[in-house]
């Protein structure tokens, strides 16, 4: 390490680095980094500078282009991420280069509530079941994509814009366990006529998620499942048998081109079709225990509901992408993209299909 009185040039090939480092440190400072990641090493390195008396020069390198110093951080970074356990880091901070807290006129109300929370759940256990399946998540996702994914990129999955808000609330409350079902009807203050609304009437099981989504012999779950293989089928791209990390993970799912590159479209198609068969399969669990008490879909019903889910949301990307304003918006040329592999007819397509309301278009059924 330079002297404190030696210029310093450090090189990187992260623009974010540089830019949290220089322009939106001052931002950063004045709102208790309240909501940004790694907080506590960024507040380590602005001090570090700070502490230095002479300059230090911030250099954007390309990455992944020939240079010595960027290629062996990646040998180092690789090296980590093997390590059985981290390494121990020391970021202490001399008390007069500390600025903690943030100033009231940077504060807003979101802002405030984030840190509000962020401090709560710090005093909140994690829910055991939570994490189990949080678990089933990640080491599905690993198996199906090679991908390795946090807990916070799952969480942080379920707001992505290709999931029906209503899908992303069953989800959560799936994956916290929330929903009345199975084991929590074995509750001491429970009647013996509520305890058995615990099993499956069709399989005679303690009804878990796992269970209703995957395993339930109840027609239902087995035939949707089988209508999503056969709709994806059409995109010519591998199938990933359902389970917690291919559907509750589907937003994480990353797919590849014939050239090495992240296939966007798919992925983004993946994420659709299995979340919306997803939260289909309880929705029609849920009509068949309370709405039917108990009777049974017949194969003509569900294929009905499947291909009526798959349309209605077909037909409602159609109609947001043709509102489409701001950076995050659907455009019709990422409709196309996402949906043109499983619409019926895609040859006969005029070019505008994805905005002409005057356009009738659904998904093919069958190969």
């Amino acid at each position: 390490m330079s002297s404190s009185n030696s210029r310093l040039i450090i090189e990187t090939d992260s623009q974010t680095t540089i830019d949290s480092l220089t322009k939106w440190s001052q931002r950063h400072e004045d709102t208790g980094y309240i909501c940004q990641k790694n907080a506590m090493l960024l507040r380590y390195a602005v001090a570090k500078i700070r502490m230095r008396s002479a300059h230090t020069i911030l250099k954007w390198i390309k990455g992944h282009n020939g240079h010595l110093g960027n290629e062996e951080a990646d040998r180092l970074a690789a090296r980590g991420v093997d390590k059985p356990c981290e390494d121990s880091l020391s970021v202490h901070i001399p008390p007069q280069f500390r600025v903690s807290g943030a100033k009231l006129q940077a504060l807003t109300q979101k802002l405030a509530y984030k840190a509000i929370r962020a401090c709560k759940d710090k005093l909140t256990a994690p829910r055991p079941r939570a994490v189990a399946n949080l678990d089933r998540i990640s080491c599905g996702i690993s198996d199906a994509f090679g991908i390795q994914v946090t807990d916070e990129a799952v969480w942080s999955s379920f707001r992505t814009r290709h999931i029906a808000r209503s899908t992303a609330q069953f989800m959560w409350m799936a994956v916290h366990d929330g929903y009345m079902i199975g084991s929590h009807w074995f509750r001491p203050n429970m009647s013996d006529e509520l305890r058995s609304r615990a099993y499956c009437t069709v399989c005679g099981e303690v009804e878990t998620m796992t269970h209703i989504i995957f395993e339930c012999r109840a027609p239902g779950q087995e035939t949707m499942w089988s209508l999503l293989k056969t709709t994806w089928t059409l995109t010519g791209k591998e199938w990933k048998a359902p389970m917690w990390g291919t559907a509750f993970g589907a937003a994480c799912a990353i797919f590849k081109k014939p050239n090495g590159g992240r296939d966007v479209a798919t992925a983004s198609l993946w994420t659709i079709l299995c979340t919306e068969t997803l939260h289909l399969i309880w929705k029609m669990r849920c009509e068949r225990v309370i709405q039917h008490e108990g009777r049974s879909w017949t194969p003509p019903e569900i294929t009905n509901r499947f291909y009526a889910s798959l349309n209605s949301r077909l037909d409602l990307d159609r109609r947001t992408s043709a509102m489409s304003r701001g950076k995050r918006s659907l455009r019709p040329a990422d409709v196309a993209s996402i949906w043109l592999p499983v619409v019926d007819g895609k040859d006969n397509l005029p070019p505008n299909w994805v905005t002409d309301n005057g356009v009738l278009v659904g998904i093919k059924r069958g190969r």
